[in-house]
């Protein structure tokens, strides 16, 4: 009973704090959205809590959810089960599953932070990415660790668990290193692949070779 009279009071005070004319409120609460307050048209800059599932439009801030949502941008924290963010992520998303689904290539507008979780999935992103399963399906730059990486492009570096138990995959070039079980690029601008099966599709010292393949 006190923790419904508790959802109630923050959810009401999220409707008092609401800056209609904005479009933004500094808390929201929800219990599975259209059941939250204020509504998913609103901007969050401040706190929100997702007992089931939440939905906003742009999110800055501290974000605890089981499943949360933001249409557009994601700035700050943002820790639960299923972390989503429909345009940039300027922060870190920590939970379960991880997706940011932005798809600009332009540096004023390229994803910047990290993603910790069972499985991570950007676009064009730059910063971290550790879980069991890391995938980005534009470019990347920074760090991917799991078990399983994939990438397009790869400025940096890939590897698996403790450096070596992993598989590393680039279907368009590398420029950095991969170290894993098994590498693969389709093409290695500078760089190098350290691990038992090394390929590079066009331009390695040769396709295939264990230990070490690299371009240079």
């Amino acid at each position: 009973m006190k923790k419904i009279v508790s959802m109630v009071c923050m959810m009401a005070a999220g409707m008092l704090l609401a800056d209609a004319a904005n479009n933004s409120t500094p808390v929201m609460v929800s219990l599975l959205t259209p059941v939250q307050a204020p509504s998913r048209a609103y901007d969050v800059t401040g706190f929100r809590l997702s007992l089931i599932y939440g939905e906003c439009q742009e999110f800055t801030g501290l974000d605890i959810s089981v499943i949360g949502n933001a249409r557009k941008d994601s700035t700050g924290l943002t820790i639960g089960g299923f972390n989503f963010a429909g345009e940039r992520l300027y922060g870190a998303q920590a939970g379960l599953f991880n997706w940011n689904d932005n798809a600009t290539t332009s540096w004023d507008r390229r994803s910047v932070g990290a993603q910790v979780g069972i499985l991570n999935y950007a676009n064009s992103f730059c910063g971290l990415q550790d879980g069991f399963v890391n995938i980005s399906g534009g470019s990347f730059m920074g760090l991917q660790s799991s078990l399983v990486n994939f990438a397009d492009d790869v400025y940096g570096l890939q590897c698996g668990f403790y450096l070596i138990f992993g598989v590393n995959v680039a279907s368009g070039s590398v420029r950095g290193c991969q170290i894993g079980l098994v590498n693969y690029a389709n093409r290695m601008d500078r760089g190098c692949q350290i691990g038992i099966v090394n390929i590079i599709s066009q331009n390695g010292w040769l396709p295939v070779l264990p230990i070490l393949n690299g371009s240079f």
